[in-house]
């Protein structure tokens, strides 16, 4: 039933979540350093994960053959994306990096297609391009941009663009005969493996003792609604409408942390946020045409 609505509760919970997360994590980075931000967050996550699944009644033994599965997209999808998203924002100017980023879905329908779990129809990639037009209307009519030699940065979050498209093409099969949030949790050691060498030392470089209220809130809402609850919220999209559709939700985000930072910050969205999410939906409801025809 969920497959067959253009609006999928969970993935709008998401697109609300991640949206925020931009204007967020960067209150956050004024106590933490980015490195210890991305393990401190998982540290945090992963008790709360077991927690649930224990509440749920999920069982976390790994049957046979689940280990590798499992943790290779952990590894992917919740440890190297995360390493390379947030070195990459250390240097790479907001806009470029947004758009970098939002190359997430047409990386995911085309891996996904490759790998036999969608089909590339015309509507798909005709609506994903155009969505991609939005997302570029909004990230460049906005603040101006920076000058310079930031290109290292703005591959990194490339790249993390590319590994996460990977992973939720890894996560698709797992989802289809299991319960994301055990999924999700299972996968954790895969990510702590990424994690753990990138921001052990930072973690233990940080002063607590002086981090503020607003930093301590900051890391709580990434953790809880950015990580856990978001996270959760996204792979059961995924299990529902399959990968492809699922991560072209992703771009609703910038135009929602257009308006987050407005929020946050108080800057106000520009006339491109409004016709960027205009185009933005306009792709999605495009690259949906099949499926809901399909459906229906």
């Amino acid at each position: 039933m969920l497959a067959r609505l253009r609006f999928h509760p969970a993935l709008a919970f998401v697109v609300v979540a991640w949206g925020l997360n931009f204007s967020i994590i960067k209150l956050c980075y004024r106590d933490f350093s980015p490195a210890a931000t991305g393990l401190a967050r998982f540290l945090l996550m992963a008790p709360l994960l077991v927690a649930w699944c224990a509440v749920s009644r999920l069982n976390l033994t790994y049957s046979k053959g689940e280990f590798w599965p499992y943790n290779v997209a952990g590894f992917l999808g919740s440890g190297a994306y995360m390493v390379l998203f947030l070195e990459g924002m250390r240097s790479a100017p907001p806009a470029q990096a947004a758009i970098a980023l939002a190359t997430a879905p047409i990386w995911t329908t085309l891996f996904s297609v490759l790998r036999g779990q969608d089909k590339g129809t015309r509507e798909l990639w005709i609506g994903s391009a155009t969505a991609f037009l939005g997302v570029v209307v909004v990230v460049l009519g906005g603040a101006p941009q920076e000058s310079g030699g930031q290109g290292t940065g703005v591959l990194l979050v490339l790249a993390s663009a590319v590994v996460w498209a990977v992973s939720v093409v890894a996560y698709q099969p797992l989802l289809q005969r299991d319960h994301p949030l055990r999924v999700l949790t299972l996968s954790l050691p895969g990510a702590f493996v990424a994690l753990l060498p990138y921001g052990g030392l930072a973690l233990a470089q940080t002063r607590f003792d002086a981090v503020s209220p607003v930093g301590w809130a900051s890391l709580a809402y990434l953790v809880v609604v950015a990580g856990v609850l978001a996270f959760a919220g996204y792979y059961r999209g995924v299990a529902d409408v399959g990968p492809s559709r699922a991560t072209l939700t992703q771009y609703f985000v910038p135009p929602t942390a257009a308006f987050g930072a407005w929020l946050v910050f108080g800057t106000p969205p520009a006339w491109t946020d409004l016709v960027g999410l205009a185009v933005v939906m306009a792709g999605l409801a495009i690259a949906s045409r099949p499926r809901l025809k399909a459906s229906g």
